[in-house]
Protein backbone atom coordinates (compact mmCIF):
# COMPACT_ATOMS: atom_id res chain seq x y z
CA UNK A 1 0.00 0.00 0.00
CA UNK A 2 1.75 3.40 -1.10
CA UNK A 3 2.11 5.70 1.80
CA UNK A 4 0.63 9.41 1.72
CA UNK A 5 2.16 12.47 2.78
CA UNK A 6 1.15 15.98 3.16
CA UNK A 7 3.10 18.61 2.44
CA UNK A 8 2.17 22.28 3.34
CA UNK A 9 4.34 24.93 2.48
CA UNK A 10 3.89 28.73 1.21
CA UNK A 11 6.69 28.57 -0.97
CA UNK A 12 6.61 27.16 -4.23
CA UNK A 13 10.73 26.43 -4.36
CA UNK A 14 10.77 25.10 -0.77
CA UNK A 15 7.83 22.56 -1.52
CA UNK A 16 9.05 21.15 -4.33
CA UNK A 17 12.45 20.42 -3.02
CA UNK A 18 10.63 18.83 0.15
CA UNK A 19 8.61 16.57 -2.16
CA UNK A 20 11.77 16.24 -3.77
CA UNK A 21 13.48 14.19 -0.61
CA UNK A 22 10.06 12.43 0.05
CA UNK A 23 10.47 10.99 -3.18
CA UNK A 24 14.30 10.10 -2.70
CA UNK A 25 13.35 8.38 0.59
CA UNK A 26 10.57 6.18 -1.27
CA UNK A 27 9.69 7.09 -5.18
CA UNK A 28 6.04 5.27 -4.11
CA UNK A 29 5.19 7.70 -2.22
CA UNK A 30 1.94 9.61 -3.39
CA UNK A 31 2.40 13.37 -2.36
CA UNK A 32 -0.30 16.17 -2.17
CA UNK A 33 0.49 19.58 -1.65
CA UNK A 34 -1.02 22.38 0.11
CA UNK A 35 0.03 25.98 0.39
CA UNK A 36 -2.63 27.74 2.32
CA UNK A 37 -4.19 26.13 5.79
CA UNK A 38 -7.55 25.85 4.13
CA UNK A 39 -6.60 23.91 1.06
CA UNK A 40 -4.69 21.87 3.44
CA UNK A 41 -7.29 21.30 5.18
CA UNK A 42 -9.42 19.77 2.76
CA UNK A 43 -6.67 17.58 1.56
CA UNK A 44 -7.24 16.28 5.58
CA UNK A 45 -10.99 15.37 5.48
CA UNK A 46 -10.72 13.89 1.67
CA UNK A 47 -7.79 11.75 2.12
CA UNK A 48 -6.31 9.83 4.74
CA UNK A 49 -2.55 11.08 5.38
CA UNK A 50 0.10 8.77 6.38
CA UNK A 51 2.91 11.86 7.55
CA UNK A 52 2.27 15.66 7.80
CA UNK A 53 5.27 18.26 6.64
CA UNK A 54 4.50 21.33 8.04
CA UNK A 55 5.76 24.77 7.45
CA UNK A 56 5.01 27.07 10.63
CA UNK A 57 4.41 30.23 8.95
CA UNK A 58 2.34 30.07 6.14
CA UNK A 59 1.54 33.55 5.94
CA UNK A 60 4.15 35.93 5.30
CA UNK A 61 2.19 38.81 5.66
CA UNK A 62 1.08 38.29 9.05
CA UNK A 63 3.69 39.41 11.99
CA UNK A 64 4.02 36.54 14.45
CA UNK A 65 2.27 33.78 12.21
CA UNK A 66 1.77 30.54 13.53
CA UNK A 67 -0.93 29.24 11.27
CA UNK A 68 1.29 25.73 10.49
CA UNK A 69 1.19 24.95 14.34
CA UNK A 70 -3.12 26.03 14.43
CA UNK A 71 -3.98 23.87 11.23
CA UNK A 72 -1.78 21.08 13.24
CA UNK A 73 -3.78 21.54 16.45
CA UNK A 74 -7.04 20.90 13.76
CA UNK A 75 -5.57 17.87 12.36
CA UNK A 76 -5.06 16.81 16.09
CA UNK A 77 -8.85 16.93 16.33
CA UNK A 78 -9.81 14.41 13.85
CA UNK A 79 -9.55 10.90 15.20
CA UNK A 80 -7.46 9.47 13.30
CA UNK A 81 -4.75 11.67 13.38
CA UNK A 82 -4.12 12.30 16.83
CA UNK A 83 -0.83 9.91 16.66
CA UNK A 84 0.11 10.70 13.01
CA UNK A 85 3.88 12.03 12.47
CA UNK A 86 4.39 15.62 11.85
CA UNK A 87 7.88 17.30 10.68
CA UNK A 88 7.61 20.76 11.33
CA UNK A 89 9.53 22.57 8.92
CA UNK A 90 10.87 26.38 10.63
CA UNK A 91 13.04 29.27 11.43
CA UNK A 92 10.96 29.86 14.44
CA UNK A 93 12.94 27.89 17.77
CA UNK A 94 10.32 29.43 20.33
CA UNK A 95 7.05 27.82 18.70
CA UNK A 96 8.97 24.43 18.87
CA UNK A 97 8.91 23.87 22.34
CA UNK A 98 4.70 23.74 22.33
CA UNK A 99 5.13 21.65 18.90
CA UNK A 100 6.72 19.06 20.68
CA UNK A 101 4.81 18.85 23.98
CA UNK A 102 1.24 20.00 22.87
CA UNK A 103 1.07 18.88 19.14
CA UNK A 104 3.46 15.64 19.92
CA UNK A 105 5.56 16.37 16.28
CA UNK A 106 8.22 14.16 15.56
CA UNK A 107 10.53 16.41 14.55
CA UNK A 108 11.71 19.18 12.99
CA UNK A 109 14.16 20.44 9.97
CA UNK A 110 15.33 24.40 10.99
CA UNK A 111 15.46 26.64 7.44
CA UNK A 112 17.76 26.92 6.62
CA UNK A 113 17.69 22.81 6.52
CA UNK A 114 20.33 20.14 6.19
CA UNK A 115 19.05 17.64 3.58
CA UNK A 116 20.25 14.56 5.23
CA UNK A 117 18.31 15.77 8.38
CA UNK A 118 15.49 15.67 6.87
CA UNK A 119 15.70 12.74 4.48
CA UNK A 120 16.30 11.38 8.10
CA UNK A 121 12.89 12.34 9.75
CA UNK A 122 10.93 10.95 6.61
CA UNK A 123 12.33 8.24 6.89
CA UNK A 124 11.52 7.59 10.14
CA UNK A 125 7.82 9.14 9.62
CA UNK A 126 6.89 6.67 7.25
CA UNK A 127 7.16 4.00 9.42
CA UNK A 128 3.68 5.26 10.12
CA UNK A 129 0.49 3.71 8.83
CA UNK A 130 -2.71 5.84 9.30
CA UNK A 131 -5.72 3.31 9.67
CA UNK A 132 -7.31 3.52 5.97
CA UNK A 133 -10.16 1.82 7.52
CA UNK A 134 -11.14 -1.11 4.95
CA UNK A 135 -12.95 -3.61 7.10
CA UNK A 136 -15.76 -1.14 8.56
CA UNK A 137 -19.41 -0.85 7.08
CA UNK A 138 -21.17 1.95 6.21
CA UNK A 139 -24.77 2.48 7.34
CA UNK A 140 -27.86 3.77 5.37
CA UNK A 141 -31.10 3.78 6.17
CA UNK A 142 -34.77 2.87 5.11
CA UNK A 143 -37.74 2.56 6.48
CA UNK A 144 -36.21 3.81 9.79
CA UNK A 145 -33.91 0.59 9.56
CA UNK A 146 -30.20 1.17 9.46
CA UNK A 147 -28.27 -1.44 6.75
CA UNK A 148 -24.63 -1.83 7.65
CA UNK A 149 -22.77 -2.22 3.83
CA UNK A 150 -18.97 -3.46 4.54
CA UNK A 151 -16.88 -1.43 2.26
CA UNK A 152 -15.15 -4.11 1.34
CA UNK A 153 -18.20 -5.22 -0.47
CA UNK A 154 -19.00 -1.87 -2.26
CA UNK A 155 -17.36 -1.80 -6.08
CA UNK A 156 -19.44 1.62 -6.92
CA UNK A 157 -22.22 3.82 -5.56
CA UNK A 158 -24.13 6.00 -7.59
CA UNK A 159 -26.44 9.01 -6.08
CA UNK A 160 -28.32 9.86 -9.09
CA UNK A 161 -32.31 11.00 -9.36
CA UNK A 162 -32.81 11.22 -5.34
CA UNK A 163 -32.38 7.73 -5.03
CA UNK A 164 -28.60 6.59 -3.76
CA UNK A 165 -27.39 2.95 -5.75
CA UNK A 166 -25.06 0.56 -4.23
CA UNK A 167 -23.60 -1.91 -6.59
CA UNK A 168 -21.49 -4.84 -4.37
CA UNK A 169 -19.40 -6.69 -5.65
CA UNK A 170 -21.68 -10.08 -5.26
CA UNK A 171 -23.91 -8.63 -8.35
CA UNK A 172 -26.73 -7.55 -5.98
CA UNK A 173 -27.49 -3.63 -6.16
CA UNK A 174 -29.06 -2.13 -3.30
CA UNK A 175 -31.38 0.91 -3.33
CA UNK A 176 -31.59 3.59 -0.48
CA UNK A 177 -32.95 7.09 -0.28
CA UNK A 178 -30.74 9.97 -1.68
CA UNK A 179 -27.78 10.88 0.26
CA UNK A 180 -25.39 13.23 -1.51
CA UNK A 181 -21.84 11.65 -2.37
CA UNK A 182 -20.01 14.03 0.09
CA UNK A 183 -22.67 12.51 3.25
CA UNK A 184 -21.58 9.44 1.74
CA UNK A 185 -17.69 10.14 2.20
CA UNK A 186 -18.62 11.71 5.71
CA UNK A 187 -20.43 8.89 6.70
CA UNK A 188 -18.26 6.12 5.64
CA UNK A 189 -14.80 7.63 7.16
CA UNK A 190 -12.55 5.89 4.90
CA UNK A 191 -9.81 6.46 1.91
CA UNK A 192 -11.26 3.33 -0.09
CA UNK A 193 -14.16 5.08 -1.53
CA UNK A 194 -13.14 8.35 -3.84
CA UNK A 195 -15.36 10.55 -5.85
CA UNK A 196 -15.15 10.87 -9.63
CA UNK A 197 -17.79 12.33 -10.85
CA UNK A 198 -20.77 14.42 -9.56
CA UNK A 199 -23.06 11.58 -8.54
CA UNK A 200 -20.39 8.79 -8.72
CA UNK A 201 -18.27 7.05 -6.07
CA UNK A 202 -15.92 4.05 -6.37
CA UNK A 203 -13.91 1.77 -4.28
CA UNK A 204 -10.48 2.36 -5.46
CA UNK A 205 -9.36 -0.97 -4.27
CA UNK A 206 -11.14 -2.92 -7.72
CA UNK A 207 -10.08 0.09 -9.67
CA UNK A 208 -8.37 -2.01 -12.99
CA UNK A 209 -7.82 1.57 -15.63
CA UNK A 210 -7.91 4.92 -15.45
CA UNK A 211 -7.93 6.49 -19.08
CA UNK A 212 -7.87 10.01 -18.46
CA UNK A 213 -8.00 10.93 -22.24
CA UNK A 214 -11.57 8.90 -22.73
CA UNK A 215 -13.31 10.11 -19.08
CA UNK A 216 -13.63 6.88 -17.58
CA UNK A 217 -12.27 4.65 -15.47
CA UNK A 218 -12.60 0.22 -15.49
CA UNK A 219 -13.48 -1.61 -11.86
CA UNK A 220 -12.92 -5.04 -11.40
CA UNK A 221 -15.77 -7.11 -12.36
CA UNK A 222 -17.49 -3.71 -13.64
CA UNK A 223 -18.37 -4.54 -17.51
CA UNK A 224 -19.40 -0.58 -18.32
CA UNK A 225 -16.85 2.06 -18.01
CA UNK A 226 -17.46 4.62 -15.08
CA UNK A 227 -17.42 8.42 -16.31
CA UNK A 228 -14.96 10.76 -15.17
CA UNK A 229 -16.71 14.06 -14.30
CA UNK A 230 -14.98 16.91 -16.05
CA UNK A 231 -14.79 19.09 -12.47
CA UNK A 232 -13.04 15.52 -10.95
CA UNK A 233 -10.27 15.36 -13.78
CA UNK A 234 -8.26 16.78 -11.80
CA UNK A 235 -8.92 14.93 -8.44
CA UNK A 236 -8.39 11.97 -10.68
CA UNK A 237 -5.09 13.01 -11.63
CA UNK A 238 -3.80 13.57 -8.01
CA UNK A 239 -5.18 10.08 -7.12
CA UNK A 240 -4.23 7.83 -9.56
CA UNK A 241 -1.33 9.63 -11.92
CA UNK A 242 1.55 8.47 -11.09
Amino acid sequence: MRKTVLIVEDSRPQLDMLAMLVLEVDPTVRIYTAENPDEAYANVLKRTIDVFIVDIILDTTKPGDISGIELVKRIREVEKYVLAPVIFVTSMEDALKFAYTDLNCLGYAEKPFSLDEVKGLIKKALHHTTDKRRDTSICFGKDRILYPVKISDILYIESIKKVVYVHKKDGKVLTFPYLTCQKILDRADTDCLFQCARGTIINKDYVVNIDISNKYITLEGVAEKIEIGISFKKDVLEEFGG
